[in-house]
């Protein structure tokens, strides 16, 4: 099935699968959102240095492509500010993210110009830059410069090699997609725990311990697709010391290493508590019924997206809220892994204002201009600038528990290589030109043990299989 062209509902999960984006309505809007008071003060320096750029470049307006979701539509009304700045309008076009995939590609395939700055994210990444349809940014970088206070290296590792390819950087991280666990903090308490689990070990000995009087102990994703169960999954199976390929080098993987006895272990464990532990028929869950499981009150623990702490702390709509604990995804013994993906800023290499667009992309990821984000009406909760998260505007607003250090802690696993077994590879699941195809056999494969159909060892044996076909 080609990235283009999945389904609406297939459409959304993929959306969500970062972590739990909620889309908002499709929509067009030109001009540069909110009022400039809006935005707080991005500092003297940069502040001069936008107003020089926008008076010696003359550009009146530059178009920009949006997914509708949260963290685009918290820069979006900002943007009055860098308007003000540089006297460059924003003319901003939001659609729902396929919709927005399907015409990135139709006008960047054309060479039509239609968009100067687009927005995507790391998986469509390869496709964009094998294509040759985005500015190379190092370039950009080297040509025009940067506004003081702008530095890639504050993205961190994890996120900026996800928009690389051939070590050339084509977008600046905006988002992060990445995952922790949430639980009930009275429902622990109850019984007597007194620490959240580090271990997978501790996980299912908790399980045990809070399960049953009307509450199911966990929920997981568990839809086979890569967006559900393998998005989930794979930090298990790594964190297990299991892996899909046995090597990785300059984009290509080798040896099909999947049918292993930690791939078992891992399997065994994720399919024991969902069918033990979960409520009923949760063996064949996406991401909106475990976020609705644990807002309703009907599990203690659930592993999902970061960008979910804000929703399920929220008293309007959850049952859980002011009773929300967070502990980052335990370890195994292969070590520590967690989901990690991320969206961003790319500039279109048909752009006529590229230098311009370039100007946008910085400020619109400087961390005064992600804070003052994150700190709106519009839920925001993971920036990509770690340091964002010690701000006293985002603790204000997401400072509850220990979900800032679960995150944070979770973004310093990422960039210390905690997203895959395989050294040198920067993705956390497999990044070949077919996986979508493949990856959604593979889950499907998986699901058998899942749903009880067939052991944990047949189902990874036959998952091996299609890797391997």
């Amino acid at each position: 099935m080609s990235e283009f062209h999945l389904t609406r509902r297939a459409a959304l999960r993929a959306a969500l699968a970062a972590g739990g984006l909620l889309a908002l309505p499709s929509c067009a809007a030109g001009g540069g959102g909110g009022e400039p008071s809006d935005a707080p003060s991005i500092g003297t320096s940069a502040e001069d240095h936008l107003r020089e750029a926008g008076k010696k470049l003359g550009v009146s307006s530059i178009s920009l492509l949006a997914y509708s979701a949260p963290q685009a539509e918290a820069i979006h009304q900002l943007t009055g500010q860098f308007t003000e700045l540089t006297g460059i309008d924003v003319q901003w076009t939001a659609l729902d993210e396929q919709s927005a995939a399907n015409k990135a590609a139709v006008s960047l395939g054309s060479g039509a110009a239609s968009y100067d700055v687009i927005h995507l994210t790391s998986g469509l990444l390869p496709t964009y830059a094998s294509r040759d349809w985005l500015a190379n940014l190092d370039q950009l970088r080297q040509s025009a410069g940067t506004v003081p206070g702008w530095d890639l290296a504050a993205y961190g590792q994890g996120a900026t090699d996800l928009l690389r390819s051939k070590n050339a950087l084509y977008a600046v991280p905006m988002f992060l997609g990445t995952q922790i666990f949430y639980y009930r903090t009275d429902v622990f308490e109850e019984h007597g725990i007194a620490a959240p689990p580090t271990s997978f070990t501790e996980l299912r000995d908790v399980c045990e311990k809070v399960h049953g009087n009307g509450i199911s102990a966990i929920a997981l994703r568990s839809a086979p697709s890569p967006s559900q169960l393998l998005f989930v999954w794979s930090a298990w199976l790594y964190a297990f010391g299991g892996r899909y390929y046995d090597g990785y080098r300059d984009g290509t993987y080798s040896g099909v290493a999947l049918d292993s006895p930690a791939a078992v272990q891992a399997l065994d464990l994720y399919s024991g508590l969902l069918r033990d532990y979960a409520p009923t028929g949760a063996t064949n869950w996406s991401v909106e019924d475990v976020t609705r499981s644990f807002t309703t009150g009907q599990v203690a623990m659930v592993q999902e997206g970061a960008v979910f702490g804000g929703t399920f702390n929220d008293p309007k709509g959850s049952q859980a809220a002011g009773k929300v604990g967070t502990f980052v995804i335990p370890s195994g013994t292969g070590g520590q892994f967690v989901p990690y993906n991320c969206h961003g800023w790319g500039v279109a290499k048909t752009s006529k204002q590229a230098e311009a667009a370039w100007l946008f992309v910085q400020w619109a990821t400087l961390k005064v201009t992600l804070t003052a984000a994150a700190a709106g009406p519009v839920g925001f909760s993971t920036p990509p600038i770690a340091d964002v998260y010690a701000s006293a505007e985002y603790t204000a607003k997401y400072g509850f528990d220990d979900f800032v250090p679960s995150v944070t802690k979770t973004i310093e696993i990422a960039n210390g290589g905690g997203v895959t077994p395989l050294e040198g590879d920067p993705n956390y699941l497999p990044s070949t030109p077919d996986w979508n195809r493949i990856g959604q056999k593979v889950s499907e494969q998986l699901s058998r043990a899942v749903t009880g159909q067939a052991s944990a060892a047949d189902a990874v044996k036959a998952a091996a299989a299609v890797i391997d076909a």
